[in-house]
């Protein structure tokens, strides 16, 4: 028997959108997608690489991020988790089952 994932952490999918003004001038707003504010994941850690850079050791977290499927999640996007910011490597999409989509995801750690 599967065991069911469950959703239980907060985050956000933030992302650029172009916002055109009454003049018609186009700015870039650095937001959350619509309806990608305080949504519920499936969250667990997927590995930590260290790696040399410049005579000190840098930490390179990988998390991966399961939510309800959405079409509008790209590479291009990121997560803020607790705090912090997750940029997005790659989006699975569950071979197409419009189900779960899983977010594989990387932040520099201090």
């Amino acid at each position: 028997m599967a065991r069911t994932k469950l959703k239980d952490k907060k985050i956000t999918i933030m992302g650029v959108t172009i916002i055109e003004n009454e003049l018609g001038d186009q700015t870039e707003f650095r937001g959350p997608i619509p309806g990608g504010e305080n949504i519920w994941a499936y969250v667990r850690h997927a590995s930590g690489n260290e790696f040399y850079q410049a005579a000190q050791v840098q930490h390179r977290v990988e998390m991966i991020f399961e939510v309800n499927w959405r079409d509008d999640v790209t590479p291009k996007n990121w997560i803020e988790y607790k705090g912090k910011v997750w940029n997005i490597i790659r989006v699975d999409t569950f071979e197409d089952y419009k189900d779960t989509l899983r977010i594989y995801a990387y932040a520099d750690g201090e």
